[in-house]
């Protein structure tokens, strides 16, 4: 099952920790407040670091959730096992819900929009049917906390893979591709039993930056002005358990109080300063790309207010919401801010 997601380190992961490496050695304590699908962070852990992951959004912090802490497969007793919790999801018949209604083809949104055609119909109800037998399960106690992050990491996947979209879910493409044809289907995950203490929080950067007590931070903050918050309403939705009022033609859940200063020009060099002036750390890392909202030098100038600076760069293809990559190459720069004593 893949992450599509803007930003998403799955590619440059390894390259990124080889550096990390070469500063802070296996073993020590590095933060990912801004964890997203968590790829860095698991990469990391797979080094042995112990990792305190967060995100302000839901989903990502259900990533790194099961990513960080779901070190072997859950015994799932109250169902006969994992496999056996997957074939009863699997073989739910449809229901007429919340996703069925708001973003399915053959829905009626509440607004009185046309039908938002994120999902065939078939799997927006097969989504409705998933979302409350998990819900209720858990909330019968028949599975655990972790065992609860696990199915919903199911479903968030599983989801991607029949999205009726173009590349992110900020909306849906005009008639129902192949892919969104195929069943939902929800697939056994891969577990990595890392050897690390970890922890998984839910956060906005700016109230979890002042609490870190590591020995380095990694920062991935978003560079284009697209909302994660906006452009992944489905998927928080599903992480949240939640039935918001779905908004416009597209939608979209009530967001803008998850909005990120770091997708505006004229506040992502001043939050990142204000960020970095919270940190207690002697290392600082940020992956950032050189066409994003904050200049190369202008990034530069400000980690430089604080200490030494070196910039490593890798260069790779520029994410599409169309799944393609433009003519050209871009690079993706991490900096390395070894912080003065204050």
């Amino acid at each position: 099952m893949s992450y599509r997601y803007l930003g998403n380190k799955t590619k440059l992961a390894e390259w990124i920790v080889d550096s990390i490496a070469t500063v802070v050695s296996p073993g020590a304590a590095v933060a990912d407040p801004m964890c997203g699908t968590a790829a860095v962070a698991l990469a990391l852990a797979k080094r042995g670091y112990s990792v305190h992951a967060s995100d302000s959004l839901t989903f990502p912090v259900i990533h790194a959730t099961v990513r960080l802490l779901a070190k072997e497969e859950p015994e799932f007793d109250a169902f006969g096992g994992y496999g056996r919790a997957l074939s009863i999801l699997n073989s739910l018949p449809s229901v007429e819900g919340y996703f069925y209604r708001e973003f399915g083809a053959s829905g009626n949104p509440a607004n009185g929009r046309r039908p938002r055609k994120y999902f065939s119909a078939e799997n927006a109800g097969r989504i409705d049917a998933i979302r409350r037998f998990v819900a209720s399960a858990h909330e019968r106690g028949n599975i655990s906390d972790l065992e609860h992050a696990v199915l919903l990491q199911n479903l968030l996947l599983a989801v991607n893979e029949v999205a009726n979209i173009a590349g992110t879910y900020g909306y849906f493409r005009s008639e129902i591709g192949s892919n969104a044809k195929k069943k939902l289907k929800l697939v056994p995950l891969d577990f990595v039993n890392t050897i690390g203490n970890h922890v998984v929080t839910k956060g906005d950067i700016a109230q979890v930056a002042p609490n870190l007590h590591v020995d380095a931070v990694y920062l991935d903050p978003p560079y284009t002005k697209r909302q994660y918050a906006g452009n992944y309403h489905i998927l928080e939705t599903i992480a949240r358990e939640d039935n918001p009022e779905a908004m416009g033609d597209g939608g979209l859940r009530p967001w803008q109080e998850d909005a990120s200063p770091f997708c505006y020009k004229r506040t992502a060099g001043k939050f990142l300063r204000s960020i970095i002036a919270s940190l207690d750390t002697s290392n600082v890392f940020v992956s950032y790309s050189d066409d994003g909202q904050i200049g190369p030098e202008k990034l530069k100038s400000i980690l430089s207010e604080f200490g030494s600076v070196s910039i490593g760069e890798h260069e790779y293809n520029r994410y599409r919401s169309n799944g393609g990559a433009k003519a050209g190459r871009i690079y993706e720069k991490l900096y390395h801010l070894h912080m003065e004593q204050r």
